[in-house]
């Protein structure tokens, strides 16, 4: 019995540093996508699914400077943004197919409806 008990706290040990790595090497954030534009670098998130084109960046406190999301779309077009929910303000920059910025607006933080809508121009 007492064999048992020296084998069984050693294996315990070993599974509970073993999770513990696991969840550790699960956290650590790869390094981030970036966007050039004029030399100027941004780190950013990318949103491609529409969930996250949905959430956004909503609810966050702050944001990195340099920092952002770039919305992906499967198809060309006019998507237009709000900021509900959005805490921080931003710089929204619509880029097209062509990689080329056709427009950059500052859009203010909106909690309460109706917030309004940001489109191209």
């Amino acid at each position: 019995m007492k064999t048992i008990k020296k084998l069984i706290i050693p294996f315990l040990l070993l599974a509970i540093l073993i999770t513990g790595l696991i969840i550790y090497t699960k956290n650590l954030n790869p390094k981030q996508p970036e966007i050039c534009i004029n030399n100027l670098c941004f780190s950013i998130e990318i949103a491609d699914t529409p969930e996250e084109r949905q959430l956004g960046l909503m609810y966050r406190k702050q944001l990195p400077e340099l920092a952002g999301m770039l919305f992906v779309f499967q198809q060309s077009g006019q998507y237009n943004f709000w900021m509900k929910n959005t805490l921080i303000p931003l710089d929204m920059i619509w880029i097209n197919q062509d990689q080329k910025i056709i427009d950059i607006q500052q859009a203010t933080p909106c909690t309460a409806d109706p917030c309004p809508t940001y489109n191209p121009q």
